[in-house]
């Protein structure tokens, strides 16, 4: 039996959860990231984004029998999380490289999300 769209997403969100633990614990411990540093403050930032998102995702995917706008929003997390905390880590670890441009195209796919939010909360305000 396939799985359905809530369970893939309640699964791609805990992931995303668990990474930014996981990751968390590493970069204070191993991954030798200086604090003060301007690449310390990228990944607390990728962090940061991940774990706020991760949330997120965990809401929307409650949501999905909603309406489009809402299903809509939970692809554009779950791919913006990916190409956005993805390229700030690869910047991080690897430098600028051929896939520096995932990262504003993840922020732009997470900036996507949230006015879809934004479309369904008018939707849901104009209705009785």
């Amino acid at each position: 039996m396939m799985p359905n769209k809530t369970s893939i997403y309640v699964i791609i969100a805990a992931v995303y959860g668990l990474t930014a633990v996981i990751l968390g614990a590493l970069g204070s411990h191993a991954l030798g990231l200086e604090a003060g540093t301007k690449n310390m403050a990228l990944f607390q930032h990728a962090l940061f984004y991940m774990m706020m998102h991760a949330l997120l995702l965990f809401w929307l995917s409650s949501q999905l029998e909603e309406n489009f706008w809402l299903r809509s929003a939970a692809l554009a997390v779950t791919l913006g999380v990916l190409l956005f905390c993805g390229g700030l880590l690869l910047l991080i670890f690897w430098g600028k490289t051929s896939l520096s441009w995932l990262t504003p195209v993840g922020g732009s796919l997470i900036i996507l999300a949230w006015l879809n939010i934004v479309i369904h909360g008018f939707q849901k305000w104009r209705k009785p």
